[in-house]
This record gives C-alpha cells, sequence and structure tokens, in this order.
C-alpha cells in the first residue's frame, strides 16, 4: 500500500489526471464525439498505467485490449496528442513530453 501511495503522489507532482484531461479536451473538439471521448478515457488510462515519470509501458496492443478499442482509433488519437506535442512514441512506450 505504502508504495502505490508514494507512486501516486509522485505522478501528481509531474502531473495530474485532472489538468491532462482538461488541457487535452480543446485537442479533439474538432473530432467526432467518438474520437474525442476514446481521446480522454485515453487519457485517464495513461495517468493511471503510467510510471511516476509518466511513461507508459505498453504495447498499442495491450492498451487497445485494456480499453476496448480498435487499433486504428488509438492510432488516430495518439497522432493527435503527438502531433500537438502532449505525447511522445519511442520504441513502444508513450510518454508525457512536458507538463499538460
Amino acid at each position: 500500500m505504502k508504495v502505490a501511495e508514494e507512486q501516486t503522489q509522485n505522478k501528481s507532482i509531474i502531473f495530474s489526471e485532472e489538468k491532462l484531461v482538461d488541457n487535452c479536451r480543446a485537442y479533439f473538439s474538432t473530432e467526432t464525439e467518438k474520437i474525442a471521448a476514446i481521446g480522454e478515457s485515453f487519457l485517464k488510462y495513461f495517468y493511471k498505467n503510467s510510471s511516476s515519470q509518466a511513461v507508459l509501458f505498453k504495447t498499442i496492443k495491450e492498451i487497445t485490449a485494456d480499453i476496448n478499442i480498435s487499433h486504428q482509433t488509438l492510432s488516430k488519437v495518439l497522432k493527435i496528442l503527438e502531433s500537438k506535442e502532449v505525447i511522445y512514441r519511442r520504441n513502444g512506450i508513450i510518454g508525457l513530453r512536458k507538463e499538460v
């Protein structure tokens, strides 16, 4: 329990879920409602499953299975977030580019 609490506290210092989701809603405002909803779901998933350094060590296949969305839809969401310089993707990891 103590480790989980410490990880949660460390994560909140780097970024908060509310701030992450709120700031990124604008990026999905020009997309369909479905993409916007999936974008928000992904950001919540990212926050819940990322390390204290804001890095997610999961494959696209694992993420699509966990969130129950298609590979194509997740790719579109990731491309939007990448183009807005919110996240980066390298060697199978997804990381938060800056404090959002």
